[in-house]
């Protein structure tokens, strides 16, 4: 049995040009960043280029990114680090967020909040939410306080995108800005999710590198509190020797982006099929009212319970997900899709999300609606 893999938003396949990079590096650049010998001068040129690369895909300075471990540390590095690192009271903060986050947003502002930080949880609903905002940003009481607005660009989940530049435009100026980027790179023109003066996170396993890369891009002049201490490793922002091939790794999948991207209105007709079929079938999308970025359908179907279906479809060769694959086998409900959907409780139970990138095939698609046709016609578990 062949499977068809449909779960690009937790990890993609190695592009090909990011495999013979992390072959190469292995062989040439296996020293130690820090040492001033050859070996180390050449790990360290390999590592700067990735920098670049980086720096080339956000349109940025290359002297302003800081290259992680994944995109849940460059987020946690971003949003505690800017709120001046990860102890002491915050009670002179106000963090502007939203119920769509993953995990490494939404776990790093209640850790705000449990030091005293006022979190603001934006509704959803675009006009209620723009207006909640203009009136919490008039009052005279916060004026005073520290702010950050911390977004993810495209959700994880539904695939949601926000309207960074107008949430933006109604925070104080002096709010610093942290985009989890993480789903919005290679799926949205840069423009949508980047800007100099932001802080944006990304990961590589969303674009074709590998787990544990990522990067932080840190505007000049902001103060970023380090999270991982025993070292100056990235000006000392990112204590740690760095794991130089996989980097070469993540600089290939950057300069491999503008394919990425232009694949994406084919990924899009993919998704449309997959997602016609499975309304078909008795699926409801969530998350359909809102614009999307084109690679991920989430379907929720009444009576199963997600893990279930999930499970189901993986033994009928189909590997798709219930949401971020850091909280993958949990029962709870999906709190994204409750506040997408709050009067339709049924969906957070139910929903399972496809998610599509530049390999899937027409053939994929018409194996994963073969596969959802022969679970759904079982009972509901």
């Amino acid at each position: 049995m062949r499977r068809v893999y449909l779960d690009h938003h937790a990890a993609t396949p190695l592009w090909p040009t990011v495999r013979a990079a992390i072959a190469r590096a292995h062989d040439e650049a296996w020293g130690n960043v820090s040492s001033a010998h050859q070996e180390g001068r050449a790990a360290r040129a390999t590592l700067e280029q990735a920098r670049r690369a980086v720096a080339q895909a956000l349109s940025v300075s290359a002297v302003d990114v800081v290259l992680t471990a994944g995109g849940t540390e460059a987020v946690n590095l971003g949003v505690l680090g800017a709120a001046g690192g990860a102890a002491g009271e915050a009670a002179d903060l106000v963090v502007i967020t939203s119920a769509l986050e993953h995990p490494a947003v939404a776990q790093s502002v209640e850790a705000l909040a449990a030091r005293g930080a006022r979190r603001v949880v934006l509704p959803l609903h675009e006009e209620r939410g723009r207006d909640a905002l203009r009136e919490l940003v008039a009052q005279p009481s916060l004026r005073s306080k520290r702010w950050i607005v911390a977004l993810q660009a495209a959700s994880h989940e539904t695939g949601t995108c926000l309207d960074l530049p107008e949430i933006v435009a109604i925070a104080p100026p002096s709010a610093l800005v942290v985009i989890d980027a993480c789903q919005a790179v290679g799926k949205l023109p840069a423009s949508r999710w980047a800007r100099p003066e932001w802080l944006v996170g990304i990961a590589g396993a969303k674009i074709g590198a590998t787990a544990g890369t990522g990067a932080l891009h840190v505007p000049r002049g902001v103060a970023l509190a380090a999270r991982q201490l025993g070292g100056a490793q990235e000006r000392g922002r990112r204590a740690g020797t760095p794991e130089v091939a996989s980097h070469a790794g993540l600089a290939a999948a950057c300069d491999a982006l503008p394919s990425r991207l232009a694949s994406m209105s084919r990924v899009a007709v993919l998704r449309d099929r997959l997602e016609t079929a499975l309304i078909a079938r008795g699926g409801v999308v969530n998350g359909a009212h809102t614009e999307r970025v084109a690679s991920v359908t989430n379907v929720s179907f009444r009576g199963w319970r997600k893990t279930t279906l999930v499970a189901a479809l993986d033994l009928e060769g189909l590997s798709v997900s219930a949401g971020a694959a850091c909280s993958s086998g949990l029962e709870e409900p999906s709190r994204a899709i409750t506040a997408l959907h709050p009067d339709e409780p049924w969906r957070a139970e139910s929903c399972v999300r496809a998610s599509l990138g530049p390999e899937t095939t027409d053939d994929d698609v018409e194996r994963a609606i073969a596969a959802f046709e022969r679970v759904l016609a079982r009972t509901p578990g």
